[in-house]
């Protein structure tokens, strides 16, 4: 691996989370005052990776079942 594409990754994973925390923060406002509602945004927060860590791990296993050929055009 390239210290270039290395960089890029760490750059790309920095600014997923930066938008997360807005994102996040934006929940957590809007639910200042009720009761619960840090609780149902933590818990979405969870679960929304957990299904979108299901979503990957099928896609991978699915992708094993391709040619190899055909692996480089998923991106």
């Amino acid at each position: 691996m390239s210290s270039g594409l290395i960089a890029e990754a760490a750059g790309l994973f920095a600014v997923t989370n930066l938008d997360d925390i807005v994102v996040l923060s934006l929940f957590f406002a809007q639910g200042a005052g009720e009761h619960g509602s840090a609780r149902r945004v933590v818990a979405g927060q969870y679960l929304a990776f957990a299904a979108i860590l299901a979503v990957a791990i099928g896609v991978a296993f699915g992708a094993s079942f391709l040619p190899k050929e055909a692996i480089p055009y998923l991106g």
